[in-house]
C-alpha cells in the first residue's frame, strides 16, 4: 500500500472472560462466563467506551460471544467459527479478510492466539509498561489496543498502545 492511501488501523484484541467449568456433557465451545467473566467483559467495554469501533468479530465460543456482547461495544457481532481457539496463523489470516474501508476493529478470541499475535507484532514503538504488562501472563478478560499503518493483510509490526488485565 503507498503512503499516499495508508490509514492508520486499529486493532483492539480481548482475551474472553472467564469461563465457568462446565457442566456434565457440556462440551468446550459451550461453556458460558462466570461472574468473574461476565464483570471482566464489562470493565472491558468502560475502556472502549468512546472508542469507535467498526467491526467486531468474536470467536463462536459461547464464553467469548458474551464477552462480546457484555463490553456493548457497537457494531453487531460477527461470530466466526474460525476464531475458535485460533492459532497465530488463523487470527492473522481472519485479520486479513477485514475489508480495506474498516480501520477499527475488535476480535474477541482465545489463548494462545490472542497473546502471541500480540507478542509477535508489538514492535519497538509500543508502549513499554504496556509490553510489559502482557509479556508474561495473558489471563481471560485481558485487552488491549495496537495500530499501524498498513492494510490489515500486511499487519506485521504494531505500536502496542493499550493494555489492561481485568483480573
Amino acid at each position: 500500500m503507498s503512503p499516499s492511501i495508508a490509514a492508520t488501523r486499529t486493532l483492539y484484541l480481548l482475551r474472553h472472560g472467564e469461563a465457568a467449568y462446565g457442566a456434565p456433557g457440556v462440551g468446550d465451545h459451550e461453556r458460558p462466563l462466570a461472574a468473574k467473566g461476565r464483570e471482566q467483559a464489562a470493565n472491558a467495554g468502560v475502556v472502549l467506551l468512546g472508542k469507535p469501533v467498526d467491526m467486531v468479530l468474536s470467536s463462536t465460543a459461547k464464553r467469548a460471544l458474551e464477552t462480546a456482547e457484555l463490553t456493548k461495544v457497537q457494531p453487531a457481532i460477527l461470530g466466526k467459527p474460525e476464531l475458535y481457539n485460533a492459532s497465530v496463523m488463523r487470527l492473522r489470516a481472519v485479520i486479513a479478510r477485514i475489508p480495506e474501508y474498516v480501520q477499527r476493529v475488535l476480535v474477541v478470541g482465545h489463548s494462545p492466539g490472542i497473546p502471541d499475535l500480540v507478542r509477535l507484532v508489538a514492535d519497538d514503538r509500543s508502549d513499554q509498561a504496556a509490553k510489559d504488562l502482557v509479556r508474561y501472563s495473558f489471563p481471560p478478560g485481558t485487552l488491549v489496543g495496537l495500530d499501524f499503518i498498513d492494510s490489515w493483510g500486511d499487519l506485521h509490526k504494531a505500536r502496542l498502545f493499550l493494555a489492561r488485565k481485568f483480573v
